[in-house]
Formats: structure tokens, C-alpha cells, sequence
């Protein structure tokens, strides 16, 4: 007997394909939010001198500091889907949730492409030739990262490739709890605003990294008083409505911001090979 009238379920609920859809990396360097004009202007001071006796003629010496201005010049960056309420009506799941998800996702993606591209324009290394992610490579970033008088604070990050956290997760002081407050192995790898804090400084893995996956990938250590990112604070919401002429729905997200280099001494890059893992 053939069984008839069979109904298909469709759930209501909709599942995100596998993205980045957030930004992690806006608290991770130096931000000015309440932005009005084409540039924000970032001011670095250093001293630049030693202590000084006082003068033959009794008088102490005066000076004076090095100060650098660097430019910041912000673009507006949008996203705009639409769709006709005929596609919402016929269309499985909230279609304009889904709309101001995505719409979401694509600009996080952007402030952090913006703040890596910042970060590739620094010229400090740990050599040209590109290899895998040992302790003494994570050490020798952090070694030229210090010997330019780069406080170690807490506010020093590292953002590794998968290849590159999976090759430091064989090193038992990156996993022991005695050296590190989470497990990397049992809890995996962080996720969203989520460090693990090794060597003094505070690791993650990031997928948007340079070159990922190659064999020409570039991880970074990097202070955060080195990348300056500025932005309008109030371009960050999305505007949705409906187009009552056309019979469409729309979703517009915007920013308006721009990230630059600030302290060259404060970005370390490391040519990493991650295709040595991948294809192995």
C-alpha cells in the first residue's frame, strides 16, 4: 500500500551557517567611539630623554617630549539585503531576523578586517621564513615585542591561526593549568571576547587572520596602545522598514570608522606555514 498526504515539517527556528559574525578585536586595541569628521587624530607621546643634575649654574635643565599625531580616516561601510513580502511570507523562519543577523555579522567582519589590516602594516617579524608555531617562536614575538619597551601590562594580545593554536596546544605549559586559567584541550579554543593568558600575554584564534590556512599565514603579537580604531558610535545600530510603494523589506547596517597603525614598536607578525598541519 503507498501511503499518501505526507507532510513535510519545516522549523520554524534557522540555523547560522558557519561565519564570522562578530567582532572581537574592537576591545582588544585603542577606540574612539564619538567620532565627528572624516579623521580622528590619535596623539602618541614619548619622552624621550634621561634624567638630568642640575647645571653649573645652579638652574635644572629643561626639555622637552617627542610627540606623533597619526591620522585616522574613516569610510562608511554598509550592508543593505531586501526582500519582497512575498519572499518573507514564503520564506521558512523569521526571513527578517535572518536579514538583521547576517546584515550584523558582514559589518563586525569588517571592523575586524579593518584592525588586522592595521596590524599587517606594522614591520617588525620573527624572520622572513615562514614555520610552525612553537613556545620559542610565540617567545621570540614577545621577546621583540618587549625589547622595544612595550610595557607588559595585560593589555598585550595574540591572535594565532587554528593551525598555529593547535601546533601550541602540543606544548604542555600552553595547556597545564599550571600555567595558563583555562583548558584549551577539554574546553577547546576561545571563543567571542574569550583569552587564554600564557607568557603574559593573551591568546586567541581568530579565522580572518592573513593568509590563513597557507602556507604564507601571518599570527601577531600586539600591545594595545600600538592600533588606534575610531568610529561613530551611533552608525552601529541598523535601521530596518518596509518600502510601502515597492511592497519590499530592508535592512541597512552602516559604520563609519577607520584603524591605523600608531606605534610600530607595538605589532610583532609571525610568518606562519599552516598548511604543513592541514595537509599533513
Amino acid at each position: 500500500m503507498v501511503d499518501t498526504a505526507l507532510q513535510t515539517l519545516y522549523r520554524d527556528e534557522w540555523i547560522h551557517a558557519y561565519e564570522r559574525n562578530q567582532s572581537v578585536l574592537r576591545g582588544c586595541v585603542t577606540t574612539e567611539a564619538n567620532v565627528r569628521g572624516q579623521k580622528a587624530v590619535f596623539l602618541t607621546s614619548l619622552s624621550n630623554r634621561e634624567a638630568v643634575t642640575r647645571g653649573s649654574n645652579g638652574l635644572i635643565p629643561s626639555a622637552t617630549g617627542a610627540q606623533t599625531q597619526t591620522d585616522c580616516t574613516l569610510e562608511e561601510w554598509h550592508d543593505l539585503p531586501q526582500k519582497t513580502t512575498f519572499d518573507v511570507l514564503r520564506g521558512q523562519a523569521d526571513q527578517r531576523a535572518i536579514m538583521i543577523a547576517e546584515s550584523q555579522s558582514v559589518i563586525n567582519r569588517k571592523v575586524d578586517d579593518q584592525i588586522i589590516t592595521a596590524l599587517a602594516t606594522g614591520t617588525l617579524d620573527t624572520g622572513t621564513t615562514a614555520s610552525v608555531m612553537t613556545k620559542r617562536l610565540a617567545g621570540k614575538a614577545l621577546t621583540t615585542l618587549f625589547n622595544g619597551n612595550v610595557p607588559n601590562d595585560g593589555q598585550i594580545y595574540g591572535l594565532l591561526t587554528p593551525a598555529a593554536w593547535e601546533y601550541l596546544t602540543d606544548d604542555p605549559t600552553f595547556t597545564s593549568k599550571d600555567y595558563v586559567d583555562a583548558r584549551p584541550i577539554v574546553d577547546g579554543p576561545p571563543s567571542g571576547m574569550q583569552f587564554l593568558r600564557w607568557k603574559g600575554c593573551l591568546w586567541m584564534m581568530h579565522t580572518g587572520l592573513p593568509g590563513v590556512g597557507t602556507n604564507a599565514a601571518k599570527c601577531f603579537v600586539f600591545h594595545k596602545r600600538a592600533i588606534g580604531h575610531a568610529y561613530a558610535a551611533d552608525s552601529l545600530k541598523p535601521a530596518l522598514g518596509y518600502n510601502d510603494e515597492q511592497d519590499y523589506h530592508w535592512v541597512r547596517s552602516s559604520i563609519y570608522m577607520g584603524a591605523a597603525l600608531l606605534q610600530n614598536a607595538g605589532v610583532v607578525y609571525i610568518n606562519h606555514d599552516d598548511s604543513a598541519l592541514i595537509g599533513s
